[in-house]
């Protein structure tokens, strides 16, 4: 089976955040599915992510904007949902 997304923004992936999505089980193109069809919310410490819910669980992400026009990818997350 053959997936298509469209890259609309450009995401900046540390290292350190890559070793951690490995650690979760997500991939670079799961955050760019977040960042095209999730919901941009901003949370009660004034900060903004975005999640995607699927069958059995979310992952979300929060970031930072980078001079650049970059989205700093800096804390995914992977939770399931019951």
């Amino acid at each position: 089976m053959y997936y298509s997304f469209v890259m609309a923004y450009q995401l900046f992936f540390p290292k350190k955040i890559l070793d951690k999505m490995a650690g979760l089980g997500i991939s670079e193109a799961d955050i760019y599915d977040v960042f095209n069809h999730g919901d941009w919310i901003t949370l009660p410490s004034g900060t903004t992510a975005v999640i995607r819910k699927y069958n059995g669980y979310e992952i979300g992400t929060i970031y930072n904007l980078n001079p650049n026009g970059e989205y700093a990818v800096i804390s995914p997350w992977k939770k399931d949902r019951r």
